[in-house]
């Protein structure tokens, strides 16, 4: 048994006293693992990441395809995340895990192989991606509803910011050595290596106990699945804070989160730099956001949670004009690393504060939920690439840091729920 789960709750909450705020979470050995698994996995997507990106700009010299790959990774979501949600409150989150790495890693070696042909035709890759975007869509609301099953209710937004820190800072180096690995050895060297890693973050998830809910000894069939996704979009969208926070997911990941997908062309045609450089940028973007998420540690169950989200957007989308107008790397370095820190900062508030507004029940739909809402974001991709092809990457960039800026004043001066969150 998880000895997280047969501990008295004044033994947990002993523990969690005595331990630095910062790292309170590590008090519970199941979660540790998480953690690891976690890292491992985030290591292999960002390495694959920045190599998809790079290899179909080289490929095709297409700013609109390379952005594509992007949006064929998170449309998906806008059909799966309902029914991953659903999943994951249905069955063993510490079985659902395994196996989303496992395709994952499938899919990689699948590219790599792809990129070792000398392909002429994109849409292979494309198609590839997009499985694992249904993956993720499985994938993210049992990591989450995992981690909140392994740790007390008052030690919940420590431990999602904990993971944060631990996934933003291997995406981080991932991204980097990810960068080298496809300039001095190639880009197929790069996903062998982000295929493994995925591995073993399945293998670590194994070790992690069962943790049974009374939902989940029912079990389910595909027709309850559905069914009980259903009554999880019904049921969160009669939730004000809930739904608020979704629609606010879907503009800034539409607006905000789509520049990563012009960045290999940011990288190449305005600054100048190899895969090595684009490596460095979304190092600083990892580094930035471990410091955002490291800050959410600090301070622990922040009770104005609304307001703090709302000012980290607009901090978002302030970054995003200045790497829009950066003149060199090393400006679009330091700016890069305010957008990854407000990044990190944005997704973490979201994730504990969908969670903190629904039944327990519904923790795993409300994570399928915002999947579902950054399912959207293949618009921003996809407008981006098309916005940075026509006019230039620094006017898709800028506009739409524009937009996130205005997004969140629009919702400070409408939106009750938020102010009050």
């Amino acid at each position: 048994m998880d000895r997280s789960q047969s501990q008295s709750p004044a033994r947990k909450r002993r523990l969690f006293s005595r331990t630095p705020k910062p790292f309170a979470a590590f008090e519970y050995p199941a979660y540790r693992l998480v953690w690891a698994s976690a890292n491992f996995v985030a290591l292999g997507i960002w390495a694959e990441r920045l190599a998809v990106g790079w290899l179909v700009l080289e490929q095709t010299d297409s700013v609109l395809l390379s952005a594509a790959t992007f949006a064929a990774g998170s449309a998906p979501g806008i059909i799966a995340a309902p029914i991953g949600g659903a999943v994951a409150d249905r069955f063993p989150r510490n079985r659902l895990l395994p196996l989303t790495a496992f395709i994952r890693a499938t899919s990689m070696l699948s590219i790599a192989l792809i990129a070792l042909s000398g392909f002429t035709n994109p849409w292979p890759i494309f198609v590839i991606i997009a499985l694992e975007g249904v993956v993720n869509s499985f994938d993210m609301p049992a990591k989450q509803g995992l981690i909140t099953d392994i740790v007390p209710r008052e030690a919940r937004m420590n431990a999602i910011s904990v993971h944060s820190v631990g996934t933003r800072s291997v995406s981080a180096f991932g991204a980097l050595v990810s960068g080298i690995i496809a300039e001095f050895v190639g880009i197929p060297a790069a996903l062998f290596a982000a295929a493994g890693s995925v591995l073993v973050g399945g293998i670590i998830v194994l070790f992690v106990p069962t943790i049974q809910t009374a939902v989940r000894q029912t079990g389910a069939s595909v027709r309850r699945i559905f069914k009980d996704a259903i009554i999880g979009i019904r049921s969160m969208m009669r939730i004000p804070a809930v739904s608020t926070l979704l629609w606010m997911a879907i503009v800034v990941e539409i607006f905000g989160f789509a520049y990563d997908s012009v960045m290999p062309a940011m990288a190449r045609d305005e600054l100048m730099v190899a895969e090595t450089g684009l490596g460095t940028l979304r190092f600083a973007a990892g580094l930035g956001a471990v410091v955002g998420a490291i800050a959410l540690t600090f301070l622990g169950d922040f009770s104005r949670k609304g307001p703090l989200l709302l000012g980290i957007a607009m901090g978002y989308g302030l970054g995003l004009m200045g790497v829009a107008t950066s003149p060199n790397l090393i400006m679009a370095l330091l700016l890069v690393t305010m957008v990854g820190a407000a990044a990190s900062m944005f997704d973490a508030m979201e994730w504990t504060l969908l969670q903190a507004n629904v039944p327990n029940r519904l923790r795993g739909r409300a994570i399928g939920g915002w999947v579902f809402a950054i399912g959207f974001g293949w618009v921003g991709h996809l407008a981006m690439g098309a916005v940075g092809e026509a006019f230039g990457v620094r006017w898709a960039i800028g506009g739409a840091g524009l937009i996130v800026v205005a997004t969140s004043l629009i919702a400070l001066a409408i939106s009750p729920v938020l102010r009050r969150a």
